[in-house]
């Protein structure tokens, strides 16, 4: 265990005080603290220094790119989190406020053990060695819709939309 306590941020609705996800961060000995929409996460990055921010990418007041920017060059690390079907994958952005955005995304088992290791907390260690259905309950976030691309307009198409102007 670490001997300072891991300041940890969360970021979205889908975190809640009485969630399962909060539960296990707080009695694995973090202190958390929960920001609803991009502009209370600002203010709270603003009061103090996080060890982690976990956020969901869209937000009530926009996405939650903008943190990105607000934490480089410190020594936050950051993860987005995506619904997928029954629960999210979790995407990295920053690893100790170096940008790390474009690597794998991790599913929740290895995220847990991610986790783990990165705040060095033993009740995380044993989640993230326990089976799959013990480690640390993620939040559920609603799927995400996978729209159809639009099909991309042929040449003769933009031609007559071009005359037709």
């Amino acid at each position: 265990m670490r001997a300072d306590t891991p300041h940890i941020l969360l970021v979205g609705r889908s975190f809640t005080p009485g969630s399962q996800f909060f539960e296990r961060l707080c009695r694995s000995g973090c202190a958390c603290q929960i920001a609803n929409s991009l502009e209370d996460a600002r203010a709270a990055v603003r009061a103090r220094t996080f060890d982690l921010v976990l956020s969901e990418m869209g937000l009530p007041d926009g996405s939650a790119f903008p943190l990105m920017a607000l934490l480089e060059r410190t020594k936050t690390t950051l993860y987005f989190c995506v619904g997928v079907h029954d629960g999210c994958w979790w995407l990295p952005a920053l690893e100790r406020g170096r940008r790390v955005w474009g690597e794998a995304a991790l599913r929740p088992a290895e995220f847990a053990r991610a986790l783990a290791e990165l705040l060095g907390t033993d009740a995380l260690h044993a989640a993230a060695s326990a089976p799959a259905a013990n480690v640390i309950p993620i939040p559920v976030l609603p799927s995400v819709e996978t729209a159809k691309p639009e099909r991309a307009a042929t040449e003769d198409e933009r031609r007559a939309r071009k005359s037709s102007a």
